[in-house]
């Protein structure tokens, strides 16, 4: 499977500023972009050769992944990272920092089996933003997050599919030291059958 990951980066071009990594479960490519207003295009232009799966960041407003969603192929899965009630007081924090242009390191953790975490990696600076592009499998993510967060790392987001269990595990490895994101899927409304006997 190919799947993307966007993430938003000040003045990152989605043409230009990306990483493609290769795994068993296929390829995953980090593409940062500066304005989230071009995901839409850029990500459909991505699922029409043949990316399957899109992942925004949680820095991301809830409508671009509508957007997004109404650009791509109905098959092209779209998700986007969101944080539980355990990590709200962080994320929050974060935030602020953000906003004050003095936000902590932040880092993302991608689910790639096989992957060696101490090398398989990239770092991306803008401004006062500092991210670290992580590839790990289930077993190492949550020592992975613990070291991290002991480097001063103030936000972790996951993609690529990480199960529920080794979810909560990261998130009791960081012991609210910081927020932790995770990639998931948002509810379609069920679509209406069409019965032919009871059509006007």
């Amino acid at each position: 499977m190919h799947h993307a990951i966007f993430y938003e980066l000040p003045e990152a071009d989605p043409d230009t500023d990306r990483f493609t990594y290769k795994s068993a479960n296929g390829e995953v490519t980090i593409v940062l972009v500066g304005d989230p207003s071009k995901v839409p295009a850029v990500a459909k232009k991505m699922a029409g050769t043949g990316t399957e799966l899109v992942e925004l960041c949680g820095g991301m407003p809830l409508a671009v992944r509508a957007k997004v969603r109404a650009a791509v192929p109905s098959n092209t899965r779209v998700a986007s990272v969101s944080f539980g009630i355990e990590s709200i007081v962080q994320a929050a924090e974060f935030n602020r920092a953000f906003m004050d242009g003095k936000p902590p390191a932040e880092a993302c953790i991608v689910s790639a089996p096989g992957a060696n975490p101490a090398v398989d990696r990239f770092v991306r600076t803008a401004g006062s933003q500092n991210t670290t592009f992580i590839m790990a499998d289930e077993r190492a993510a949550p020592d992975v997050a613990r070291r991290l967060v002991d480097q001063g790392v103030g936000l972790i987001e996951l993609y690529g599919g990480f199960s529920d269990e080794t979810a909560a595990e990261i998130i009791d490895a960081v012991a609210g030291r910081s927020a932790v994101g995770v990639s998931g899927f948002g509810h379609e409304p069920p679509k209406a059958r069409f019965n032919p006997e009871t059509a006007q």
